[in-house]
Protein backbone atom coordinates (compact mmCIF):
# COMPACT_ATOMS: atom_id res chain seq x y z
CA UNK A 1 0.00 0.00 0.00
CA UNK A 2 2.15 3.05 -1.43
CA UNK A 3 -0.38 5.84 -1.81
CA UNK A 4 -1.88 7.96 1.22
CA UNK A 5 -5.39 5.63 1.62
CA UNK A 6 -4.83 5.01 4.98
CA UNK A 7 -4.50 8.71 5.73
CA UNK A 8 -7.63 9.62 3.55
CA UNK A 9 -9.21 6.18 6.19
CA UNK A 10 -8.78 8.70 8.70
CA UNK A 11 -10.02 11.63 7.94
CA UNK A 12 -12.94 10.30 6.08
CA UNK A 13 -13.29 8.70 10.14
CA UNK A 14 -12.81 11.71 11.65
CA UNK A 15 -15.53 13.55 9.32
CA UNK A 16 -18.33 11.34 10.40
CA UNK A 17 -21.00 12.51 12.89
CA UNK A 18 -23.62 10.65 15.20
CA UNK A 19 -25.64 13.84 15.52
CA UNK A 20 -25.46 17.02 13.13
CA UNK A 21 -25.09 20.31 14.28
CA UNK A 22 -26.83 22.65 12.57
CA UNK A 23 -25.91 26.98 12.45
CA UNK A 24 -29.50 27.97 13.99
CA UNK A 25 -30.97 24.92 15.61
CA UNK A 26 -34.92 25.52 15.21
CA UNK A 27 -37.31 24.55 18.30
CA UNK A 28 -37.74 21.01 16.66
CA UNK A 29 -34.34 20.25 16.04
CA UNK A 30 -33.41 21.16 19.66
CA UNK A 31 -35.74 18.93 21.09
CA UNK A 32 -34.46 16.33 18.78
CA UNK A 33 -30.63 17.34 20.84
CA UNK A 34 -32.43 16.92 23.77
CA UNK A 35 -34.03 13.28 23.03
CA UNK A 36 -30.61 12.63 21.50
CA UNK A 37 -29.21 13.09 24.85
CA UNK A 38 -31.12 11.12 26.90
CA UNK A 39 -30.48 8.23 24.92
CA UNK A 40 -26.80 9.00 25.08
CA UNK A 41 -26.94 9.08 28.83
CA UNK A 42 -29.07 5.49 29.11
CA UNK A 43 -26.47 4.22 26.41
CA UNK A 44 -23.44 5.15 28.39
CA UNK A 45 -25.18 4.81 31.64
CA UNK A 46 -24.35 8.43 32.81
CA UNK A 47 -26.12 10.86 35.34
CA UNK A 48 -27.03 14.19 34.73
CA UNK A 49 -24.33 14.97 37.24
CA UNK A 50 -21.72 13.91 35.24
CA UNK A 51 -23.24 15.23 31.67
CA UNK A 52 -22.88 18.29 33.51
CA UNK A 53 -19.31 17.85 34.32
CA UNK A 54 -18.71 17.12 31.14
CA UNK A 55 -20.19 20.07 29.21
CA UNK A 56 -18.85 22.00 32.03
CA UNK A 57 -21.95 23.17 33.04
CA UNK A 58 -24.01 23.56 36.01
CA UNK A 59 -26.48 20.33 36.65
CA UNK A 60 -29.91 22.21 36.59
CA UNK A 61 -28.96 23.22 33.30
CA UNK A 62 -29.22 19.81 31.89
CA UNK A 63 -31.75 18.89 33.93
CA UNK A 64 -33.56 22.11 32.58
CA UNK A 65 -32.78 21.36 28.75
CA UNK A 66 -33.85 17.16 29.06
CA UNK A 67 -37.01 18.04 31.28
CA UNK A 68 -37.93 20.64 29.25
CA UNK A 69 -38.70 22.58 32.07
CA UNK A 70 -38.25 26.38 30.37
CA UNK A 71 -34.56 26.60 29.82
CA UNK A 72 -33.70 30.03 29.94
CA UNK A 73 -29.85 30.13 29.34
CA UNK A 74 -28.64 30.40 25.91
CA UNK A 75 -30.24 27.14 24.39
CA UNK A 76 -28.37 27.19 20.95
CA UNK A 77 -24.89 27.61 22.43
CA UNK A 78 -26.01 24.27 25.15
CA UNK A 79 -27.40 22.24 22.50
CA UNK A 80 -24.09 22.76 20.10
CA UNK A 81 -22.61 21.77 23.53
CA UNK A 82 -24.67 18.93 23.70
CA UNK A 83 -24.26 18.11 20.32
CA UNK A 84 -20.16 17.88 19.94
CA UNK A 85 -20.10 15.95 23.75
CA UNK A 86 -21.87 13.34 21.72
CA UNK A 87 -20.20 12.83 18.44
CA UNK A 88 -16.76 13.58 20.54
CA UNK A 89 -17.68 10.30 22.97
CA UNK A 90 -18.98 8.45 19.50
CA UNK A 91 -15.81 8.99 17.75
CA UNK A 92 -13.80 7.69 20.89
CA UNK A 93 -16.07 4.55 21.04
CA UNK A 94 -15.64 3.56 17.59
CA UNK A 95 -11.32 3.76 17.86
CA UNK A 96 -12.54 1.28 21.18
CA UNK A 97 -13.27 -1.54 19.04
CA UNK A 98 -11.28 -4.26 21.01
CA UNK A 99 -10.96 -2.74 24.68
CA UNK A 100 -11.00 -6.38 25.73
CA UNK A 101 -8.47 -6.97 29.00
CA UNK A 102 -5.76 -9.92 27.57
CA UNK A 103 -3.73 -11.56 30.12
CA UNK A 104 -0.08 -11.72 28.56
CA UNK A 105 2.88 -12.78 30.11
CA UNK A 106 3.85 -9.44 30.90
CA UNK A 107 0.52 -8.96 33.17
CA UNK A 108 1.91 -12.68 34.72
CA UNK A 109 5.12 -11.82 35.35
CA UNK A 110 3.95 -8.25 37.02
CA UNK A 111 0.92 -10.09 39.14
CA UNK A 112 4.23 -12.42 40.38
CA UNK A 113 6.14 -9.63 41.44
CA UNK A 114 3.16 -8.20 43.31
CA UNK A 115 2.10 -11.33 44.63
CA UNK A 116 5.33 -12.01 45.91
CA UNK A 117 6.23 -9.21 47.52
CA UNK A 118 3.30 -8.95 49.51
CA UNK A 119 3.71 -12.13 50.55
CA UNK A 120 7.74 -11.81 52.04
CA UNK A 121 5.92 -8.78 54.02
CA UNK A 122 5.20 -9.88 57.27
CA UNK A 123 7.51 -7.92 59.89
CA UNK A 124 7.60 -5.12 57.42
CA UNK A 125 6.85 -4.10 53.99
CA UNK A 126 8.84 -5.32 50.85
CA UNK A 127 9.66 -3.54 47.87
CA UNK A 128 9.13 -4.35 44.32
CA UNK A 129 10.70 -2.75 41.15
CA UNK A 130 8.67 -2.81 37.81
CA UNK A 131 11.25 -0.75 34.90
CA UNK A 132 10.04 -0.24 31.04
CA UNK A 133 9.68 1.93 28.96
CA UNK A 134 7.13 3.66 27.47
CA UNK A 135 4.22 0.81 25.95
CA UNK A 136 5.17 -2.16 27.73
CA UNK A 137 1.97 -2.17 29.24
CA UNK A 138 2.62 -1.73 32.79
CA UNK A 139 -0.33 0.58 33.41
CA UNK A 140 -2.56 -1.47 32.17
CA UNK A 141 -1.30 -4.49 34.27
CA UNK A 142 -0.78 -2.56 37.53
CA UNK A 143 -4.60 -0.92 36.79
CA UNK A 144 -6.23 -4.47 36.17
CA UNK A 145 -4.23 -5.90 39.13
CA UNK A 146 -5.85 -3.21 41.24
CA UNK A 147 -9.32 -3.59 39.69
CA UNK A 148 -9.18 -7.70 40.64
CA UNK A 149 -7.66 -7.23 43.96
CA UNK A 150 -9.37 -4.33 46.31
CA UNK A 151 -7.32 -4.53 49.13
CA UNK A 152 -4.73 -2.74 46.49
CA UNK A 153 -4.39 0.93 46.11
CA UNK A 154 -2.96 2.11 42.55
CA UNK A 155 -1.95 5.81 42.37
CA UNK A 156 -0.04 7.34 38.93
CA UNK A 157 2.31 9.86 40.11
CA UNK A 158 3.28 12.48 38.03
CA UNK A 159 6.57 15.00 38.15
CA UNK A 160 4.89 18.01 39.74
CA UNK A 161 3.84 16.39 42.79
CA UNK A 162 5.58 16.80 45.99
CA UNK A 163 5.93 14.95 49.05
CA UNK A 164 2.61 16.52 50.68
CA UNK A 165 0.59 15.86 47.75
CA UNK A 166 1.72 12.11 47.12
CA UNK A 167 1.42 11.35 50.82
CA UNK A 168 -2.35 13.24 50.53
CA UNK A 169 -2.89 10.91 48.33
CA UNK A 170 -2.46 7.81 49.70
CA UNK A 171 -4.23 9.53 52.72
CA UNK A 172 -7.57 10.18 50.37
CA UNK A 173 -7.48 6.47 49.52
CA UNK A 174 -7.50 5.39 53.10
CA UNK A 175 -10.11 7.86 53.09
CA UNK A 176 -8.62 9.59 55.76
CA UNK A 177 -8.12 13.56 56.00
CA UNK A 178 -5.44 14.79 53.76
CA UNK A 179 -4.65 18.33 54.90
CA UNK A 180 -2.15 19.92 56.85
CA UNK A 181 1.65 19.46 56.88
CA UNK A 182 3.52 16.39 55.44
CA UNK A 183 4.47 15.50 59.05
CA UNK A 184 0.89 15.51 59.73
CA UNK A 185 -0.57 13.86 56.96
CA UNK A 186 2.10 10.71 57.14
CA UNK A 187 1.12 10.23 60.78
CA UNK A 188 -2.20 9.64 60.14
CA UNK A 189 -1.22 7.42 56.85
CA UNK A 190 0.64 5.30 59.37
CA UNK A 191 -2.45 4.63 61.43
CA UNK A 192 -4.46 4.15 58.52
CA UNK A 193 -2.17 1.66 56.69
CA UNK A 194 -1.20 -0.64 60.06
CA UNK A 195 -4.87 -1.28 60.46
CA UNK A 196 -5.66 -2.66 56.65
CA UNK A 197 -4.14 -5.05 54.55
CA UNK A 198 -3.09 -3.17 51.62
CA UNK A 199 -0.54 -3.29 48.75
CA UNK A 200 0.49 0.20 47.65
CA UNK A 201 1.10 0.70 43.87
CA UNK A 202 2.66 3.69 42.86
CA UNK A 203 3.47 4.30 38.97
CA UNK A 204 4.97 6.68 36.92
CA UNK A 205 7.86 6.71 40.00
CA UNK A 206 10.47 7.86 37.22
CA UNK A 207 10.83 11.15 39.09
CA UNK A 208 10.93 10.41 42.63
CA UNK A 209 13.53 12.06 44.52
CA UNK A 210 15.85 9.94 47.28
CA UNK A 211 13.99 11.93 49.95
CA UNK A 212 10.96 10.98 48.54
CA UNK A 213 11.79 7.58 48.28
CA UNK A 214 12.96 7.34 51.75
CA UNK A 215 9.90 9.17 53.26
CA UNK A 216 7.92 6.12 51.30
CA UNK A 217 10.37 3.71 52.78
CA UNK A 218 9.99 4.95 56.43
CA UNK A 219 5.82 6.00 56.02
CA UNK A 220 4.37 2.79 53.93
CA UNK A 221 6.95 -0.12 54.78
CA UNK A 222 8.80 0.65 57.85
CA UNK A 223 5.83 2.10 60.21
CA UNK A 224 2.69 1.03 57.56
CA UNK A 225 4.53 -2.90 57.47
CA UNK A 226 2.81 -2.29 53.65
CA UNK A 227 4.64 -3.76 50.53
CA UNK A 228 5.27 -0.91 48.29
CA UNK A 229 5.28 -1.19 44.15
CA UNK A 230 7.09 1.40 42.25
CA UNK A 231 7.10 1.16 38.54
CA UNK A 232 8.62 3.42 36.02
CA UNK A 233 11.40 3.86 33.84
CA UNK A 234 15.29 3.08 33.41
CA UNK A 235 15.34 6.23 35.70
CA UNK A 236 13.83 5.34 38.33
CA UNK A 237 15.99 2.26 38.46
CA UNK A 238 19.10 4.55 38.46
CA UNK A 239 18.23 6.24 41.15
CA UNK A 240 17.63 3.53 43.46
CA UNK A 241 20.94 2.20 42.38
CA UNK A 242 23.00 4.89 42.53
CA UNK A 243 26.02 5.09 45.20
CA UNK A 244 24.96 6.03 48.57
CA UNK A 245 28.21 7.34 49.83
CA UNK A 246 26.82 10.49 48.00
CA UNK A 247 26.16 12.96 50.37
CA UNK A 248 22.28 12.86 51.06
CA UNK A 249 21.79 9.15 49.61
CA UNK A 250 23.16 7.18 52.77
CA UNK A 251 19.11 6.40 52.73
CA UNK A 252 19.74 4.32 49.57
CA UNK A 253 21.25 1.36 51.47
CA UNK A 254 18.33 1.35 53.57
CA UNK A 255 15.79 1.12 50.60
CA UNK A 256 17.84 -1.32 48.65
CA UNK A 257 17.78 -3.82 51.52
CA UNK A 258 14.27 -3.83 51.10
CA UNK A 259 13.80 -5.08 47.45
CA UNK A 260 11.99 -7.84 47.24
CA UNK A 261 12.79 -8.09 43.28
CA UNK A 262 13.04 -6.25 40.31
CA UNK A 263 11.15 -6.80 36.94
CA UNK A 264 12.93 -5.15 33.87
CA UNK A 265 10.54 -5.35 31.50
CA UNK A 266 13.46 -3.33 28.88
CA UNK A 267 15.89 -6.48 29.28
CA UNK A 268 13.51 -8.90 28.40
CA UNK A 269 11.96 -7.33 25.55
CA UNK A 270 15.38 -7.59 24.23
CA UNK A 271 15.89 -11.42 24.32
CA UNK A 272 16.84 -12.50 21.40
CA UNK A 273 14.39 -15.77 22.09
CA UNK A 274 10.93 -13.98 21.63
CA UNK A 275 10.76 -11.22 23.64
CA UNK A 276 7.90 -10.49 26.16
CA UNK A 277 5.48 -11.12 23.30
CA UNK A 278 4.45 -14.46 21.63
CA UNK A 279 2.71 -14.49 18.26
CA UNK A 280 -0.65 -15.90 20.03
CA UNK A 281 -0.56 -12.66 22.30
CA UNK A 282 -0.60 -10.71 19.33
CA UNK A 283 -3.32 -12.30 17.99
CA UNK A 284 -5.27 -11.49 20.94
CA UNK A 285 -4.26 -8.17 21.28
CA UNK A 286 -4.44 -7.12 17.43
CA UNK A 287 -7.13 -9.33 15.72
CA UNK A 288 -10.30 -7.73 16.15
CA UNK A 289 -13.34 -6.35 13.75
CA UNK A 290 -13.26 -9.38 11.20
CA UNK A 291 -9.41 -8.50 10.43
CA UNK A 292 -6.99 -11.25 10.20
CA UNK A 293 -2.91 -10.62 10.55
CA UNK A 294 -0.68 -12.30 8.44
CA UNK A 295 2.31 -14.48 9.83
CA UNK A 296 4.79 -11.07 8.35
CA UNK A 297 2.44 -8.87 10.42
CA UNK A 298 2.65 -10.51 13.38
CA UNK A 299 6.64 -10.56 12.73
CA UNK A 300 6.81 -6.88 12.84
CA UNK A 301 4.46 -5.97 15.17
CA UNK A 302 6.23 -8.45 17.83
CA UNK A 303 9.45 -6.54 16.49
CA UNK A 304 7.97 -2.91 17.54
CA UNK A 305 7.50 -4.56 20.81
CA UNK A 306 11.37 -5.38 21.37
CA UNK A 307 13.17 -1.81 19.73
CA UNK A 308 13.65 0.61 22.90
CA UNK A 309 11.63 4.00 23.08
CA UNK A 310 9.70 3.16 20.11
CA UNK A 311 6.98 3.11 21.55
CA UNK A 312 6.17 -0.58 21.87
CA UNK A 313 2.48 -1.85 22.29
CA UNK A 314 1.22 1.34 22.40
CA UNK A 315 2.56 2.21 18.81
CA UNK A 316 1.39 -1.21 17.40
CA UNK A 317 -2.26 0.06 18.91
CA UNK A 318 -2.30 3.83 17.03
CA UNK A 319 -1.05 1.56 13.86
CA UNK A 320 -3.92 -1.22 13.84
CA UNK A 321 -6.55 1.65 14.78
CA UNK A 322 -5.87 3.71 12.01
CA UNK A 323 -5.75 0.45 9.63
CA UNK A 324 -9.44 -0.53 10.89
CA UNK A 325 -10.55 3.17 9.33
CA UNK A 326 -9.24 2.32 5.80
CA UNK A 327 -11.48 0.67 3.04
CA UNK A 328 -8.62 -0.61 1.06
CA UNK A 329 -7.34 -2.52 4.54
CA UNK A 330 -10.99 -4.04 5.42
CA UNK A 331 -11.76 -4.63 1.46
CA UNK A 332 -8.44 -7.35 1.63
CA UNK A 333 -9.51 -8.41 5.65
CA UNK A 334 -6.21 -8.79 6.03
CA UNK A 335 -2.95 -6.63 7.60
CA UNK A 336 0.40 -7.93 6.33
CA UNK A 337 3.76 -6.39 7.66
CA UNK A 338 4.17 -4.08 4.20
CA UNK A 339 0.98 -2.51 5.24
CA UNK A 340 2.09 -1.74 8.82
CA UNK A 341 5.35 -0.31 7.27
CA UNK A 342 3.42 1.68 4.90
CA UNK A 343 1.20 3.27 7.86
CA UNK A 344 4.48 3.94 9.88
CA UNK A 345 5.60 5.97 6.94
CA UNK A 346 2.80 8.12 5.74
CA UNK A 347 1.46 8.77 9.54
CA UNK A 348 5.19 10.13 9.96
CA UNK A 349 5.51 8.65 13.42
CA UNK A 350 8.47 10.03 15.53
CA UNK A 351 9.15 6.31 16.04
CA UNK A 352 9.76 5.64 12.73
CA UNK A 353 13.97 6.54 13.37
CA UNK A 354 14.32 3.62 15.54
CA UNK A 355 12.67 1.13 14.09
CA UNK A 356 15.19 -1.02 12.10
CA UNK A 357 12.55 -1.45 9.05
CA UNK A 358 11.35 2.10 7.80
CA UNK A 359 12.44 5.14 6.22
CA UNK A 360 14.58 5.12 2.70
CA UNK A 361 17.23 2.65 3.62
CA UNK A 362 15.10 0.10 2.84
CA UNK A 363 12.25 -0.78 0.66
CA UNK A 364 8.49 -1.55 2.25
CA UNK A 365 9.26 -5.03 0.25
CA UNK A 366 12.49 -5.33 1.62
CA UNK A 367 11.34 -4.35 4.95
CA UNK A 368 8.47 -7.09 4.88
CA UNK A 369 11.15 -9.74 3.93
CA UNK A 370 13.49 -8.77 6.47
CA UNK A 371 10.34 -8.96 9.12
CA UNK A 372 9.33 -12.14 7.97
CA UNK A 373 13.15 -13.57 8.15
CA UNK A 374 13.74 -11.90 11.40
CA UNK A 375 10.31 -13.82 12.83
Amino acid sequence: MTDDRIQKGLEHDARITKQRVPENMTGDEIKAVAASLRAFMNEHGLSQGKVAELLGVDRSMVWAFIGRRGYRGNVQKLAKKIVNLINSVDRKCRQARHGAYVETAVAKKIFTLVTQTEAFSISEGKVGIIIGDGGHGKSVCLRQFAEANKNTMYIELDATMSSTAIFGEIAKRLKLNSSGTVAAICKRVVGGLKCRNVIVILDEASSLEVKQLNQLRQIVVVKGRCPLILAGNGDLLKTVMQRSSKCGYESLDQLTSRVMAVLNLDELASDRDGGLYTAEEIRKLYEFGGLRLTTDAVGTLRRICKTPKSGRLRTCSHIITALHTSGAVREKGYIDGKTIVAAINQLHLPVMVRLPFTGDTMTESEAGQAIAAAG
